[in-house]
């Protein structure tokens, strides 16, 4: 069974009566969404699908967490903007755009990460924690933790390793309060009057030092731990994934859980914590500082339907890493596989059920041309289609506009990140190379060059057959002779590219017609 499947289970065993379930997330517009976030999203959202195949009624919502503080200032965006620091403080829903693009600094991420989640199909609600506290929208929550707030210090002194404190105590409130002129969080609660619902505050920054009402004063904001239960109960969450450490015995989760219960009478949605990604190069991913790969950035080499079979294909809980190197040719290469596996009922159940919840269009699609072979060919052509088209025409394979597509990505894919895979043809033969080969190598060479011209065409597999046969010597091992062709492959690649690597040499050489590099091999 599917793990979103499973999920969707014991959501359904847990609420036997229920008729639609809210599956939700959060994300907090810093900077740029990484991709490690969109697990987020992606748990929930199979779980929503897990449901719906089931016959409930269920629908996906992502929480922007746009009423948070600035905190620091990302790498990226103190180059464009050195004095952006200023805005310390403030929440991101009222800063301007660095950019200059949008109304605020969140709604620039938010509509970065919201286009690349359209992008890949999910269908979801949208809710902006800045435009739900500035409603009022929070009141009755925010006054109800006003009124439990020593209750609430002493649930949070629960999961602390320090003694409580009296005054610590009586002195807590679990407010931050937007100051009314400067708009900055760097204040302090002097006192709160319960009869009145009253709150004074003073700021550190400006001054500023009132008395306001929370019935009508809306630049206060829950902390963390209180915000998310309130909201659970405020929204009707069903099921809501978070970062493993969540989860751990002093979590925020589990913290908030105790919240949930005991200050807002409400039940703790169904947790489901996940693990984090990676890019292989740059280590953990943090929208906060910059240093991180977007979902945009993603889809520029990936598929749509390939990023949601990864994450349906790892359980939450494993991790996995984005690599932008070759491994991305493997992933081609496994998903074409595995789709054509359950076309044809050759896949598990579980495999199944992960080709039904990535694919955008369903199952039943024509298979596209592997990522493999479009990377062999495309650079020589320039990527230009009708070339690509023209040569894979020779070697049998069709090449429709869903292979187009699919070619700008590996266009992408080698002009943004693997430049030294742009293979080009020498201009004139590597004389210099060539005098500096052993006898053995040059005969090779010679064999090759005799082996294409005394033909006019050749298929893809005659080629192969004939390179092994030229380097491969039957009294070695398996191991020797793969060592020979490593060896041989790159004399071949020098004396036509000049590097020790290229493109599939026996596609290269039985799609490419032969006038264009049959001279660089006859010496």
């Amino acid at each position: 069974m599917h793990w979103a499947e499973r999920l969707a289970d014991e959501l359904i065993a847990e609420n036997p009566e229920k008729e639609e379930f809210l599956c939700a997330a959060g994300t907090s517009p810093s900077g740029s969404v990484h991709i490690g976030n969109f697990r987020d999203i992606a748990t929930p959202y199979f779980v929503v699908k897990a449901l719906q195949a089931k016959g409930k009624k269920a629908k996906l919502m992502l929480s922007w967490d746009d009423f948070d503080r600035l905190r620091k200032v990302p790498k990226n965006i103190a180059a464009i903007a050195p004095d952006f620091d200023k805005y310390i403080g403030m929440p991101y829903c009222m800063i301007p755009d660095p950019n200059g693009k949008c109304s605020s600094y969140a709604e620039y991420y938010e509509k970065e990460y919201e286009q690349s989640l359209a992008e890949m199909g999910i269908d979801i609600e949208y809710r902006y924690q800045g435009k739900e506290y500035t409603s009022g929208r929070y009141v009755d929550g925010i006054i109800t933790a006003m009124h439990k707030r020593k209750e609430i210090y002493d649930i949070l002194m629960n999961y602390k390793t320090q003694d409580s404190d009296e005054g610590e105590r009586e002195s807590y409130y679990p407010i931050s309060v937007y100051c009314s002129v400067c708009k900055k969080d760097f204040t302090t609660v002097v006192s709160y009057n319960q009869e009145t619902e009253e709150i004074t505050y003073k700021c550190k920054v400006c001054g500023k030092e009132e008395t306001v009402s929370l019935r009508d004063y809306h630049l206060v904001k829950l902390m963390w731990k209180i915000d998310w239960p309130m909201r659970w109960g405020a929204e009707g969450v069903d099921f809501e994934p978070g970062g493993i450490d969540h989860a751990a015995a002093s979590g925020s989760y589990v913290v908030a859980k105790d919240i949930a219960k005991a200050i807002y009478g409400v039940k703790a949605p169904k947790f489901q914590p996940y693990g984090w990604l990676s890019i292989a190069g740059l280590g953990d991913m943090h929208s906060s500082t910059g240093n991180n790969i977007t979902p945009a950035t993603v889809l520029e080499v990936y598929e749509p339907d390939m990023i949601r079979w990864l994450f349906a294909k790892y359980a939450p809980t494993d991790g996995f890493a984005f690599n932008f190197d070759d491994t991305i040719i493997r992933h081609y290469s496994e998903f074409d596989k595995g789709l054509e596996a359950v076309k044809a009922g050759e896949a598990d159940e579980y495999n199944t059920s992960v080709y039904n919840l990535s694919m955008l269009d369903g199952v039943n699609v024509k298979a596209k041309v592997p990522f493999g072979v479009l990377a062999s060919v495309a650079t020589i052509v320039d990527f230009n289609s009708q070339a690509v088209r023209e040569i894979l025409a020779k070697i049998g394979v069709e090449f429709d506009t869903r292979d187009e597509v699919r070619l700008l990505r590996v266009k992408n894919w080698i002009t943004k990140h693997q430049p030294s895979k742009m293979y080009k043809l020498l201009e004139s033969r590597n004389d210099e190379y060539y005098a500096q080969l052993g006898e053995e190598e040059k005969l090779a060479v010679k064999g090759l060059y005799d082996y294409l011209a005394e033909r006019e065409s050749f298929t893809e597999q005659e080629i192969q057959q004939y390179l092994y046969s030229l380097i491969n010597k039957p009294e070695l091992t398996k191991k020797e002779n793969t060592q020979r062709q490593q060896k041989f492959f790159a004399v071949f690649y020098n004396v036509l590219f000049g590097t020790d690597k290229g493109p599939r040499l026996y596609l290269f050489l039985s799609a490419i017609d032969k006038a264009k590099y049959i001279n660089l091999l006859a010496f």
